[in-house]
C-alpha cells in the first residue's frame, strides 16, 4: 500500500466529486432544497461558513475510501466503480434515507439524494481506479 499513491487518487477523487455535487446540488435539484426553512437546511452566508466543515468531511470519507481500495486484491477503473457503487448504496440508505426518515423534506428530495449519492461514489471509485497503482512487486 502507498500512502502518497492513496493521498493522491483521493485529491483527483474529491475533485471529481465536489464539481459533481456542484452541478447536481447546486444547480441541477437546487430548487428542490428551497421549499425548506432554515430549520431543515442551512442557507446563505450560514451554510457558506459551515461549507469547510462539510467538505473537510467528504474529504475524510474519501481518503477512508482510497485506502479500502487499496488494500483490496481487485485494481482498476472496473474495481473502482464496484466499491463506489456498494459505498454509494451505503450512503444511500445511511444518509438518504436516514434524513428521508428524520427531517421534513420530500420523497422527491430524498430520492435524488440518493441517486447522487450512488453516482457520486462510483464516480469517487472510477477516478481512485484509473490513479491509484498498486506497487510493482518483485518475485525473488
Amino acid at each position: 500500500m502507498n500512502y502518497w499513491r492513496i493521498i493522491g487518487s483521493a485529491v483527483a477523487a474529491a475533485v471529481v466529486f465536489f464539481l459533481y455535487g456542484f452541478l447536481v446540488h447546486g444547480l441541477l435539484i437546487a430548487k428542490d432544497y428551497l421549499p425548506y426553512p432554515a430549520g431543515v437546511y442551512r442557507g446563505g452566508e450560514d451554510a457558506k461558513s459551515h461549507t469547510p466543515i462539510g467538505l473537510a468531511g467528504i474529504f475524510v470519507a474519501i481518503l477512508v475510501f482510497a485506502t479500502i481500495y487499496a488494500k483490496g486484491n481487485s485494481y482498476g477503473a472496473g474495481a473502482g466503480a464496484r466499491l463506489g457503487l456498494l459505498f454509494g448504496i451505503f450512503m444511500a440508505g445511511a444518509f438518504a434515507a436516514v434524513n428521508y426518515g428524520t427531517l421534513h423534506i420530500s420523497g422527491k428530495l430524498a430520492l435524488e439524494i440518493g441517486a447522487s449519492e450512488l453516482i457520486e461514489w462510483t464516480l469517487a471509485g472510477i477516478v481512485i481506479g484509473l490513479i491509484y497503482k498498486r506497487a510493482p512487486t518483485t518475485i525473488s
